[in-house]
């Protein structure tokens, strides 16, 4: 079994740039036309394989 590693994302822009639905798309593979803003901080996790190696991916997204 492979080894598993963690490693943290955060998402940094102006408001209104894509943030959010880029997260949603990566981590849910859904895409909303009509979002609202987000408030303060939201997270989401995934686990992906990399060259062998589960890492599980902690992304932070930010209020712009």
């Amino acid at each position: 079994m492979a080894a598993k590693r963690s490693l943290r994302i955060l998402m940094l822009g102006d408001s209104a740039v894509g943030k959010t639905s880029l997260v949603d798309r990566f981590c849910d593979d859904e895409f909303r036309a009509s979002m609202t803003s987000t408030i303060g901080i939201d997270f989401k996790q995934k686990t992906v394989d990399i060259d062998g190696t589960r890492v599980k991916l902690t992304i932070w997204d930010t209020a712009g």
